[in-house]
């Protein structure tokens, strides 16, 4: 079956990274057909119905929606209306009556100003085979995605439910303190590291527990720690609010009490600002005194990392240093890839995805 992902287009390269290691963390065999802009398109053995799809699905932060490509045309209206006509309709809706048609323009598009003119036109073709719109509870829902120079008529699969990140955003949590990661970022990067269900994954600058908390939602055993003490407990707090089963502790992340070679996957973001502590000093207040003192704290940490950290298994780790892999470099890390994001005008992190040699 070929499916398509639309992509949010919040972020040029983070949706896409974000499906393919979803994709190998679920150990789904997919071969890529097609990238049209925020579309994607993989061959994959899966079925609509499937559990593994199900799962897929709500793993992704970054996609809007999921569905199954029943076929692809140009952009005029007879080559739209023959696939139309050609499609087995009757395997695509099984036992169902009724349907709804969208239209979704990934592209200026100046062949049809009148969307509801192509809509009605597509479902008239539909209903000629025996089926009735229902645009309120359709048993399915036929989308028409349009590229800057292709049609694909799919049938939707899974529309990502976005009220579940909207419901933990920062400061609708128990304990909330400025400049954390949102949630779809946080899920983006638990998913870049390839955790799977069970596994261990481990987040060394907990603060608030945003990263674990998404970790959680995955399915991993998540361990957090952070040497604030008033961090370790927020964070509980923040975790039992979602009823997410979580180990914390407080712990310097330069000195871990986790033996070697026993997490899954790390994914942290570094502190940077003058909140962060390392063995109870505080960040000088000289910038220069300051750039010193965190590059120290980075390469303990990273080295830390590296210990704990099983072979073969990757470390996601979010800064403001777009310099990160060369501190890295002779620690025993393979650079798999690297991103960037803007949070504000004056603010751009850096996501380095690393796997241990």
């Amino acid at each position: 079956m070929q499916l398509a992902f639309e992509f949010s287009g919040e972020h040029e390269t983070l949706p896409r990274a974000e499906l393919l290691a979803s994709l190998d963390a679920l150990r789904i065999r997919y071969t890529v057909k097609l990238v049209k802009g925020r579309i994607f398109v993989i061959e994959a053995q899966l079925a609509p119905e499937s559990a593994k799809l199900v799962e897929l699905a709500c793993r992704l932060s970054m996609t809007h929606q999921v569905y199954e490509v029943l076929g692809q045309c140009g952009l005029h209206d007879r080559e739209l209306l023959t696939l139309v006509e050609s499609t087995d309709l009757v395997s695509v809706m099984g036992t169902g009556r009724t349907f709804a048609v969208c239209v979704h323009f990934m592209a200026q598009n100046r062949l049809y100003p009148d969307r509801q003119a192509l809509l009605k036109a597509v479902g008239e073709c539909i209903a000629r085979n025996g089926y009735a719109v229902d645009l309120k509870w359709p048993a399915k829902t036929f989308v028409l995605l349009f590229t800057a120079d292709a049609c694909f008529f799919c049938a939707r699969v899974w529309k990502i439910d976005k009220r579940q990140f909207g419901d933990k955003r920062p400061h609708a949590r128990p304990f909330f303190l400025p400049g954390v990661i949102m949630p779809k970022v946080a899920r983006a990067i638990v998913n870049l590291s390839g955790i799977r269900a069970a596994e261990r994954l481990l987040d060394p600058f907990c603060g608030t527990g945003g990263i674990v908390l998404e970790g959680a939602m995955v399915g991993a055993r998540v361990v957090g720690a952070d040497i604030q003490r008033k961090m370790v407990y927020g964070a509980q707090k923040n975790m039992a609010f979602f009823s997410a089963p979580c180990e914390l502790v407080m712990s310097d992340a330069t000195w871990l009490p986790l033996r070697c070679e026993s997490v899954d996957a790390v994914v942290t973001d570094l502190p940077y600002g003058r909140a962060s502590v390392v063995a109870g000093s505080d960040i000088p207040d000289d910038e220069d005194a300051r750039a010193e003192y965190l590059a120290r704290l980075y390469e303990a940490a990273m080295v830390e990392i590296h210990r704990v950290l099983k072979p073969g298994k990757r470390a996601v780790v979010v800064s403001n240093l777009p310099s990160l892999p060369a501190l890295t470099r002779g620690m025993g890390f393979l650079l798999c890839d690297e991103h960037s994001y803007r949070v504000h005008k004056s603010l751009t992190r850096y996501i380095t995805v690393l796997e241990k040699a």
